[in-house]
């Protein structure tokens, strides 16, 4: 197996694990940054690969016609319609403390649960009941949905401010919705639906993906917002979210900040409307961290670790050429927290990195029929291992983990160069099913050479394997020999 088809295989893997709206969530960002003009072949193997689920699952392309899914869609549909308008502002991660504008996406159970029984019950049952017996096309149940969040606006502001002046009313609220988290969520949810008449049209003129230029030098997104934060200044935090979530570099929100607050120094920033922008960028370096760890702890796509390091790096490199945070305590300190986590966590990684390694080049067991297993396992860590210890070499200065980097890379090199030659060598000498499993070994080999070496020393290993596996079946027990005339062999055989 390629390590394209082993980097497939785990992302199918992964996307069929994701609810619909991650999916199509993931989707969008991936188009936005393909269109920005990145060329990383992971994007496209990722795309490529949501694309195909959403199109083989009806269950993942969201939104849909409503003739279209099943009678039982009618208590799927609702809901997702109902919080269609959260998707930008939606993270799966829980940040360490709350960033307005971003909604942690399990608490919508919550909150649907909470108002389907006991703020608009007798309300959303006859819309389910009207979905399932099929009496709404798609554009009468959108504006069905409309007014439905319309008045569920005012019924959650009731609630809040019951919330302010009841004691009891508050914990209640607060159980139902997992504590104060939970209601601050409910907040932004409250408050995002309330905006929707203004934001939404908003929003649909931002374009779908903002570059780096256009939010550095550009004046059209610019004006845009500065329009926006002078009739709705409380808004700041939710434009901000937005403009992130739409941004190929999430970084250049804190030049954008300067723009708006006509200073490039961060403590006028910090003071201005406008220091909202930099903390959701923060908030993004947070969101990073935690992504990077679940992935290494839980995901068993072995890119994904990687990637969500590369973004954090990315990230982190492009704040700090941007703005220098040692002017305000504040955001150096939050910054600073963040670097500290994922150099503990890329610790964790480099030191089992080297075993990782030599144990995914080990030639595979044969059985007594004569058959072998490959242990995918063994491969998976090996190819994230490796992934972080390039990442590393290449980001010295984000993961500060300069000794410990230096130690695994020496035994990371050693290793890749002696086993695989010696892999190599030992090819010669084999037959038959040795030989097959030999070949399965070099093949890891030179996998884990291409990702750390590159394409052009891993082309020069495959020419090697070649040679030594014509040289193998050439020399194979009962395999003609080649070279001996019928002349020569007479001449043999007479003496």
């Amino acid at each position: 197996m390629t390590h394209t088809d082993l980097v497939t295989n785990k992302i199918r893997s992964y996307l069929q694990e994701l609810s619909p709206q991650a999916v199509e969530t993931l989707v969008r960002a991936l188009e936005r940054k393909r269109a920005s003009g990145t060329k990383d072949p992971h994007v496209e193997l990722i795309l490529s690969a949501s694309v195909e689920l959403m199109r083989t699952d009806p269950a993942a392309k969201g939104g849909g016609p409503v003739e279209s899914t099943p009678l039982r869609s009618g208590r799927e549909v609702v809901p997702r319609m109902f919080f269609h308008t959260l998707e930008e502002f939606l993270i799966n991660e829980h940040l360490p403390e709350k960033q307005e504008g971003r909604v942690h996406r399990p608490v919508l159970n919550r909150v649907w649960t909470w108002i389907s029984r006991d703020v608009l019950p007798h309300d959303i049952d006859i819309l389910i009941r009207q979905v399932e017996a099929g009496k709404l096309n798609e554009d009468r149940l959108d504006t069905m949905v409309r007014a439905l969040r319309r008045r569920a606006v005012d019924a959650i502001s009731t609630a809040l401010e019951k919330g302010k002046s009841s004691e009891k009313e508050y914990r209640r609220l607060s159980i139902e919705l997992g504590g104060e988290r939970g209601l601050a969520d409910l907040r932004d949810i409250n408050k995002i639906f309330a905006a929707e008449g203004w934001l939404v049209p908003f929003l649909n003129a931002v374009p779908e993906s903002l570059t780096e230029r256009r939010l550095k030098g550009d004046i059209d997104i610019l004006k845009m917002v500065e329009k926006a934060a002078h009739r709705f200044p409380e808004y700041n935090s939710v434009v901000a979210a937005a403009l992130l979530e739409r941004a190929d570099r999430p970084s250049a929100l804190c030049s954008f900040a300067g723009r708006l607050a006509r200073s490039d120094d961060p403590r006028v920033i910090g003071q201005s409307p406008f220091a909202p922008f930099v903390d959701m960028v923060l908030s993004e370096a947070e969101r990073l961290n935690i992504l990077a760890e679940a992935h290494r702890t839980r995901n068993p796509d072995p890119v994904a670790f990687s990637q969500a390091l590369q973004e954090y790096h990315s990230l982190v490199k492009g704040v700090e050429l941007d703005m220098d945070l040692s002017q305000t305590d504040t955001w150096r300190k939050r910054l600073s927290n963040t670097k500290k986590k994922i150099s503990d966590i890329v610790s964790r990684e480099l030191a089992s990195a080297h075993g990782a390694v030599r144990r995914s080049m080990q030639v595979p067991v044969l059985n007594k029929a004569g058959d072998f297993k490959v242990d995918q396992n063994a491969i998976d860590d090996a190819v994230r291992a490796l992934r972080v210890v390039v990442m590393v070499r290449n980001a010295t200065e984000t993961f500060a983990v300069n000794d410990i980097g230096k130690r695994t890379r020496q035994a990371v090199e050693q290793t890749l160069e002696i086993v695989t030659r010696s892999l190599i060598t030992e090819l010669r000498k084999q037959h038959g099913k040795a030989l097959d499993a030999h070949v399965a070994a070099v093949d890891v080999a030179i996998m884990l050479s291409e990702i750390y070496y590159g394409a052009d020393y891993a082309q020069q290993l495959r020419r090697s394997r070649q040679s030594a596996i014509a040289f193998a079946r050439e020399h194979a027990p009962g395999a003609p020999m080649t070279g001996l005339t019928q002349p020569k062999l007479r001449e043999i055989a007479a003496n």
